[in-house]
């Protein structure tokens, strides 16, 4: 009898306490990665440009003196003043790597040097010599959202949201079932409308791997058009402020994610007007009649890139390898991502660059 009171008393502290009742909650990896398409390490890490913002051909005199003077360049640390979260809480608690004029070395590993080449090799973690153009072809090569799509946890946790409209194809959303900006409707997306789609992929659809991609700045480059690039790189590190805040606030996300942030390519940065443009040898060999002037060079710089990280999962004093000889590359963010997510990232490809030396091992 005083064996099953017992048994009965220890029945009614657990239906009564709900310490005891309740199940913890469950913990489990997340990354959000982050691209800027385009974006100079110079500017990321100097701040604006002087001499480029200067330059009526660039930016028109009332608006240097009106708004870009006194917003970007009078601020003593110009860096800071362009990208505030980048250069202060990732900073600060987390890695950024890629500041040439600290010793950095960042690149990617393609021979190409824009844009499908480059989202290629930071999906799939290899450069693919026969990607040549920005080709609207379907991608012959399985990127990490399609793998992790097909393990255990991650069926319907995988997604991606994108700018530029080759996206579907480059992730092969009709192989590989990926949903890529699910909700567009047939409109030409803006980096406002990535950044909506991004925050409604979290809140409902509580993706464990989202990979977000901007694309403004590589469109108003191209157009020779700086104020509005430092804009679009402004606007771009406030979305980080707002998507860490979130999920910071939210108990799906919090202390579980990662996020991770970089470029597809670089851009020129001699002579001044290089930097409208980015594109490698190999690229002007095989097509010489695109620009004359960089056949033998290339447009020189545009295959230097930036990473940064923040959250669980990171060991920062990894990143100091990358200051001399070796050199942190764009086919290095996939292995990464995956070893976050506590995948076996030579399940997915043994032959793919290793995760950088800042990623800690998942325990």
């Amino acid at each position: 009898m005083r064996l099953i009171l017992s048994a009965l008393g220890l029945a009614s502290v657990l239906i009564c306490s709900p310490a005891l009742a309740q199940s913890a909650p469950v913990r489990e990896p997340k990354v959000v990665l982050v691209t800027f398409d385009g974006i100079r390490w110079e500017d990321v890490f100097r701040g604006a440009d002087p001499v480029m913002s200067a330059d009526k051909a660039y930016v028109e005199p009332d608006l240097y003196e009106s708004w870009v003077k006194p917003a970007y360049l009078d601020p003593v640390n110009r860096r800071r003043a362009l990208m505030p979260f980048v250069h202060g809480v990732m900073a600060r608690d987390g890695v950024v790597i890629g500041d040439r004029d600290a010793g950095d070395c960042a690149r990617v590993a393609n021979d190409m040097w824009f844009s499908y080449p480059g989202y290629n090799e930071i999906l799939t973690g290899r450069p693919d010599a026969r990607i040549v153009e920005n080709d609207d072809k379907w991608n012959e090569n399985v990127t990490i959202l399609e793998w992790l799509k097909k393990q255990p946890g991650f069926e319907r946790q995988v997604q991606m949201v994108g700018t530029w409209t080759l996206f579907p194809k480059i992730v092969n959303s009709q192989r590989s079932g990926v949903p890529v900006n699910p909700r567009l409707e047939g409109r030409y997306p803006t980096d406002v409308l990535t950044a909506r789609f991004a925050r409604d992929a979290l809140r409902t659809d509580r993706a464990r791997l989202l990979y977000v991609a901007f694309g403004d700045t590589d469109e108003l480059a191209h157009q020779g058009d700086y104020d509005q690039y430092l804009a679009a790189m402004e606007r771009g590190d406030d979305f980080l402020r707002e998507l860490w805040d979130m999920l910071q606030a939210d108990p799906f996300y919090r202390d579980q994610t990662t996020l991770i942030v970089s470029t597809d390519h670089g851009r020129g940065h001699a002579p001044l007007a290089a930097w409208k443009d980015h594109s490698a040898i190999r690229y002007h060999q095989l097509n010489p009649d695109y620009d004359p002037q960089y056949n033998s060079t290339g447009v020189v710089g545009s295959g230097d890139v930036w990473f940064a990280a923040l959250g669980p999962g990171l060991n920062p004093q990894g990143a100091g390898v990358y200051k001399g000889a070796s050199c942190a590359e764009t086919r290095q963010v996939a292995a990464s991502i995956l070893t976050l997510l506590g995948q076996d990232w030579k399940a997915f490809d043994a032959g793919a660059g290793q995760p950088f030396a800042f990623i800690a091992p998942r325990r």
